[in-house]
């Protein structure tokens, strides 16, 4: 049945996707939503979960950064996507009733609020606004990858790096400071590649480009950025939408 918006303060966490659903609930509900909610710290090296697992939660960043990994028959694996503060997890997995397509790694310290299935599943029973948010979830997530692949059709690899790059620190986008400053990569080079949709050959390639014309310098997961208006100019981009 459709309920009517809780008439209590709703914005209780610093996460969009999470504040989005809570919206969608009369004051009752919405304090049965934050009831079940359990809010846990996970340190880098962390998995909030496993490929071919049963989902059982829906997981929403309230801060720090966590990639989706997927893995082949074979043991290749490749990173496909960065999830920053603000997105949820898991929603397309409880949605479906399967299992997860990916591997959810923790690539920085994170906190993360956690929901079980039973609960969402006993709110969107109750209320068909609730459940319609999931479908919210997907659209935004279908028009990121459809950014995704404009970008990679379009940009200039040199371009996408530093798109990229600007994810990775608040700095970029949070400051209007001239001054160069360090980033401190949490994946490999072989990751970023695979975010990107190149090779790794022609990644160095770019990256030697950018050391020449001297808007960063990588030294092994450290990248000096020494123009960082380089970077800004490119921040508008996908990579740093929440």
């Amino acid at each position: 049945m459709l309920t009517k918006p809780s008439q209590e303060p709703c914005e209780v966490s610093g996460c969009h996707a999470y504040n989005a659903l809570l919206r969608r609930l009369d004051a009752n509900d919405a304090r049965v939503f934050r009831d079940a909610t359990r809010t846990k710290k996970f340190p880098v090296g962390r998995t909030l979960f496993s490929q071919g697992e049963t989902c059982e939660q829906l997981y929403f960043i309230e801060s720090g950064l966590v990639g989706l990994r997927r893995s082949d028959e074979n043991g290749n694996s490749a990173l496909l996507r960065l999830c920053r503060a603000g997105e949820s997890l898991g929603y397309r997995a409880i949605t479906a009733g399967a299992a997860h397509q990916n591997t959810a790694e923790v690539l920085a310290s994170s906190q993360v609020m956690i929901v079980s299935k039973s609960v969402l599943r006993w709110l969107a029973h109750r209320n068909t606004e609730f459940s319609g948010g999931f479908l919210g979830f997907a659209l935004n997530a279908l028009n990121q990858t459809e950014a995704i692949c404009a970008e990679l059709l379009t940009a200039r690899l040199k371009d996408r790096l530093l798109s990229l790059l600007a994810m990775f620190d608040e700095r970029v986008v949070g400051s209007e400071s001239s001054q160069r400053f360090e980033i401190e990569l949490p994946i490999q080079r072989k990751d970023l590649a695979d975010l990107l949709g190149t090779n790794p050959a022609s990644l160095s390639r770019t990256i030697a480009r950018l050391h020449k014309d001297g808007d960063v310098r990588f030294n092994g997961r450290r990248v000096l950025v020494l123009k960082p208006e380089a970077l800004k100019k490119e921040a508008s981009r996908f990579w740093v939408q929440s």
